[in-house]
């Protein structure tokens, strides 16, 4: 089962993602932006996305399951 800020954090970045897409999907067809333009903006973007979120998971997993415990010297 998949905590709930992961599914939330996961459809944010997927719908971030897919409205910059779309957007400039809807730029190439009304002729502003070329194709290959749309293309590297896609690839981009889907990389760009995907390694954001691979961060903030890592960065999201390190906090919710530490490692390491700090230890109370008792000083």
């Amino acid at each position: 089962m998949t905590p709930a800020p992961v599914s939330r954090a996961t459809f944010l970045f997927a719908g971030v993602a897919g409205g910059i897409i779309g957007w400039f999907y809807l730029m190439s067809k009304k002729g502003s932006v070329s194709k290959d333009s749309f293309q590297i903006v896609t690839v981009i973007t889907l990389t760009l996305a995907f390694f954001m979120w691979l961060l903030w998971l890592c960065t999201w997993m390190h906090q919710w399951h530490p490692l390491l415990t700090p230890t109370w010297s008792g000083e």
